[in-house]
């Protein structure tokens, strides 16, 4: 099992990062895009770039939303997958739906329930708020490729 994930949450106007080594989160950064669709990909490719650069991950996975309001979010999301892809990094895609399955038992319904679960994980993230979202879709990601290994 590759030991190295970046997981990625893109926003309208924000893109997270964490990067797990095997179980453990190693990092997570956060980065405020232009709301200029061309400069946003272009910062987006820098971060990117820069995350593979820097920690040469195996995998990668990016949180989508089904209903992506924000058109944008949902194109740069499309934007960065292609990104890994390019730079052959295979790419898991991860709902919120899936995360809302996931870490409730029933199902969770709001998303604000996995950033308080994500919290409690993760207490020293809460600086970086929105990059729980990212933790967590890499927690959820390195869970199952454990269990199913």
């Amino acid at each position: 099992m590759p030991s190295k994930l970046a997981a990625f949450k893109i926003f309208r106007r924000k893109a997270t990062v964490a990067i797990f080594s095997n179980r453990n989160l190693d990092f997570v950064d956060l980065l405020t895009l232009p709301n200029d669709p061309g400069k946003a990909k272009d910062t987006l490719t820098r971060f990117v770039g820069w995350t593979v650069e820097n920690f040469h991950p195996e995998i990668s996975a990016i949180g989508f939303d089904e209903d992506d309001e924000p058109v944008q979010a949902a194109m740069l999301s499309k934007f960065a997958e292609k990104l890994l892809l390019d730079r052959g990094i295979p790419v898991w895609k991860v709902t919120d739906n899936d995360l809302l399955k996931a870490y409730g038992t029933p199902a969770l319904t709001q998303k604000h329930d996995l950033r308080v679960i994500a919290n409690s994980i993760w207490p020293d993230v809460l600086r970086k708020l929105p990059a729980l979202d990212a933790a967590l879709v890499g927690l959820y990601v390195q869970t199952e490729r454990l269990l199913s290994s």
